[in-house]
């Protein structure tokens, strides 16, 4: 069966190298669906596409008219968003009738932007793959909670050369091959989330053990800013049944402005829901930064613990643990299904045990204290005296939140 792969591109500035990819594609007998976002006003067109710019346009609730006004008023933000919502309901519109087995897309800044927001509105699995310009700084805004491959391009997208033939051959083998791959064969059973940074991830893996012994297929999340973002968006699609919550620290770095901030509404989306939660407070004894430069100045004459590149850790102090505690007992306060917290007493990460400087009791002391007189009466609240890292907590998490799921199904 014939497999169809969109083809995304300003065809009026990338279209030699998209009608290169193009043809790339359908030698290995792929149908390319190409879908014109450019505005028509830097370039002429080198093939015309299956969807014109005006049609795209017409269907982001706007005509070219409006477009080309935008751009001599120097508005590419609006043309981006006018031109992406399109592009985006006639892949929604291709994906559900079964014509759209893959994406890809090439662009500089502004191609980037457009083409990524195209992508992130389809399905996880669906094949993604952006060649660009930008692929080797910060991502994430591009990528966001997605499985997009960037591949950097290494030279500009501006025409055919012994650089770009490369990178767009190897952007366009990439989609390909993953379009080839064969499907995973779904799970029946039941998904519980986990989430984990770094030094919880002995206890993660040790609560998956012991919960895929009980019939559950266990998904760990890396709590990064994104993994956690990522876990809660399949809790509101309903693919997750249950969740320990072990690395709560994305809602420290929220607070803090960190590297690791998963926004202002983590830590709710289980509550909202109704989906079982045990919540720990895995690794909220640190913030982490991305350089010194990034770190708030009421934080300058504190102790930095450099982790590697790009990673500059903070021990939460005192008031820090009173205000974090605060925050997470008001979100926690939200639940409608089972939901428990357990406490590890003798340490929240691995890094109290490496590094003197964070093992810091009386801020730990605050923390749980100013938590237990917060949450409501409902919420079960278990000390375990041992260590996040110690097989007793693990032990103790497993049995909790099998409880909690099993209560949740009376």
């Amino acid at each position: 069966m014939e497999k169809n792969i969109v083809l995304i591109g300003t065809l009026d500035t990338k279209g030699e190298e998209s009608f290169y990819v193009k043809n790339l594609l359908e030698k290995n007998n792929y149908r390319v669906i190409s879908i014109d976002v450019g505005t028509g006003a830097r370039g002429k067109l080198v093939f015309p596409p299956d969807y014109p710019r005006e049609e795209v346009s017409k269907s982001g609730g706007s005509d070219m008219k409006e477009i080309l006004s935008l751009g001599e008023n120097g508005q590419e933000n609006r043309i981006i968003e006018i031109m992406s919502v399109g592009a985006m309901r006639i892949c929604r519109q291709l994906y559900e009738a079964g014509k759209l087995d893959g994406i890809i897309s090439l662009g500089g800044t502004m191609g980037t932007n457009l083409g990524t927001k195209v992508m992130r509105a389809l399905p996880f699995g669906v094949p993604k793959v952006m060649l660009s310009t930008i692929a080797s700084g910060d991502t994430r805004p591009y990528i966001g909670t997605k499985d997009i491959v960037m591949i950097p391009s290494i030279a500009d997208i501006a025409g055919l050369n012994r650089i770009t033939e490369v990178t767009l051959t190897q952007a366009a083998g990439a989609v390909m091959g993953m379009v080839a791959a064969d499907k995973v064969k779904a799970s029946e059973k039941p998904i519980i989330a986990v989430t984990t940074l770094g030094g919880t991830t002995n206890c993660a893996l040790q609560v998956k053990k012991q919960l895929e012994g009980k019939g559950y297929e266990v998904v760990i999340f890396h709590a990064n800013g994104c993994g956690g973002r990522a876990m809660e968006e399949m809790i509101e699609q309903g693919l997750i049944q249950g969740v320990f919550d072990l690395s709560t620290n994305e809602v420290v770095d929220h607070i803090y402005q960190g590297w690791g901030d998963a926004g202002p509404t983590r830590l709710e989306g289980a509550a909202g829901k109704r989906v079982p939660q045990l919540i720990a407070p895995g690794n909220i004894d640190h913030i982490v930064y991305s350089s010194p430069d990034k770190i708030p100045e009421r934080f300058k004459n504190q102790y930095i613990h450099v982790h590697g590149t790009g990673i500059y850790v903070l021990r939460t102090k005192k008031n820090e643990m009173i205000e974090v505690a605060k925050v997470m007992s008001e979100k926690i306060n939200k639940a409608k299904g089972k939901t428990a917290v357990i406490l590890p007493l003798k340490g929240l990460s691995i890094l109290d045990k490496v590094d003197k400087e964070f093992d810091d009791k009386e801020a730990n002391f605050a923390f749980f204290e100013t938590l237990k007189q917060n949450l409501n009466p409902e919420v079960e609240v278990k000390d375990v005296d041992a260590h996040i890292t110690d097989s007793l907590f693990s032990d103790e998490a497993a049995k909790m939140l099998y409880k909690l799921i099993k209560e949740q199904a009376v």
